[in-house]
């Protein structure tokens, strides 16, 4: 098994996001769609707690999603770090196309206080692609309030949108050393009617 599998010396307690999903839904057995699912610390969380988890890959999330079923809410807690504005924008257009109206979605998303912004190689606004380490390569798009705001208002109301250091909840599966300065959105949303 890779480094990346979900072994259980891997899985870590669920990202904060899920716990506050599984606090507002209580154990309602609502379908929930998982954008990035990791190690799988989160689908399992959710599982526990009686949810049915489509979690997608993260590998898969570079493909249009094609989903064929309705959700009652969404969690993505590092799927939408990856890629470009325009490819996280079409990301959350998809998502919200599988939601129910008013379903709650959670999501992270980089910060442009993130101590990564602005190193390696730049590939898009405000999205750039470290040349060494375990992520190089993999574009990381950040953004300030304003940027994500308007990204995210297509489609989602905004309920609370927080600034958080999160080097103590980035998910170890896919950094081999503790990261210092993670800076992440915190985004909880809902889908808006219509």
């Amino acid at each position: 098994m890779s480094s990346h599998s979900p072994e259980p010396s891997n899985l870590r307690r669920p990202h904060p996001l899920a716990l506050r999903l599984i606090e507002r839904a209580g154990s309602s057995g609502m379908r929930v769609l998982e954008l990035g699912s990791g190690s799988g610390r989160n689908t399992a969380a959710l599982r526990a707690a009686g949810f049915h988890v489509t979690a997608i890959a993260d590998d898969a999330l570079s493909a249009p999603l094609r989903l064929s079923e309705t959700f009652e809410a969404a969690l993505s807690t590092h799927g939408l770090l990856h890629g470009t504005p325009h490819e996280v924008q079409d990301l959350l257009r998809e998502t919200a196309a599988a939601l129910c109206d008013d379903a709650p979605a959670y999501f992270t998303f980089a910060s442009t206080r993130d101590a990564r912004f602005g190193h390696g190689r730049r590939i898009d606004e405000d999205t750039y692609a470290a040349f060494e380490g375990e992520e190089a390569g993999v574009p990381h798009v950040f953004f300030g309030e304003a940027a994500l705001r308007r990204a995210l208002e297509p489609c989602f109301a905004i309920d609370a949108l927080e600034e958080l250091n999160a080097d103590a909840i980035v998910g170890g599966w896919a950094h081999a050393r503790v990261p210092v300065g993670t800076v992440h959105w915190f985004a909880q949303l809902h889908k808006r009617a219509g």
